[in-house]
């Protein structure tokens, strides 16, 4: 079910650019001025990435998704062995903190080693629909330390390799490849969405008025 989610977040994200393409232009964004189509940028060496990943690596958004996967699974009872409650919850909530560890710890060393970009550049598009296929499309196709693009190897080492890891504290009837290929693409789509949340996330900032809120006396 997860692979076929992703595969039409995807196809879906293709079509809309696809349909959006003519009618884009750069916007004035900050990110117009600061991503690799800038003259004033400037890739990460591999002290900087490590870093950034550092810095990253307990964003309060890592804990809500892990937070929104356990509690999917919670209602999945998934796995059934763990039962439900309070504990179980914790029990599942661990898990998912664990996997993303485990995550993290593949990624970084991959991302220096092949030459990926750490870091997410907001979409130059001006549509909704572009700029969401462009977050959907980061996910798996990333900028490289050149300025270029290239295949987000780290994300599928990483989410396909955590998942395996993570089934071993599972239940033995979630040691299978369809398991493993299960949870890695949950891990794929929930990546996605964080993408779409970095990049949404200024607008609805600007909506809301966040910037000029001042608490009542």
């Amino acid at each position: 079910m997860a692979v076929r989610l992703l595969a039409w977040a995807l196809a879906l994200s293709n079509l809309a650019w696809a349909q959006d393409t003519g009618a884009n232009a750069p916007s004035s964004s900050s990110n117009a001025v600061s991503g690799p189509s800038s003259p004033q940028w400037r890739g990460l060496s591999v002290k900087q990435k490590l870093g950034y990943d550092a810095r990253h690596l307990f964003d309060v958004e890592n804990f809500i998704y892990a937070g929104m996967g356990a509690g999917l699974d919670q209602l999945r009872e998934r796995p059934g062995q763990w039962g439900d409650g309070s504990g179980a919850f914790g029990q599942r909530y661990g898990s998912h903190l664990g996997q993303y560890l485990v995550q993290r710890s593949i990624m970084a060393p991959v991302q220096a080693i092949d030459h990926e970009d750490t870091r997410y550049f907001r979409s130059r598009r001006t549509s909704y629909k572009g700029r969401l296929r462009d977050a959907f499309l980061q996910t798996i196709w990333r900028h490289n330390d050149s300025g270029g693009m290239m295949p987000a190897y780290s994300e599928f080492l990483g989410d396909y390799a955590a998942a395996a890891v993570s089934r071993m504290w599972w239940p033995k009837q979630y040691h299978t490849v369809s398991a493993v290929l299960i949870a890695g693409s949950d891990t794929v789509l929930i990546d996605a969405g964080i993408n779409v949340l970095h990049e949404f996330a200024p607008d609805v900032k600007r909506w809301l008025h966040l910037q000029r809120f001042t608490p009542r006396p």
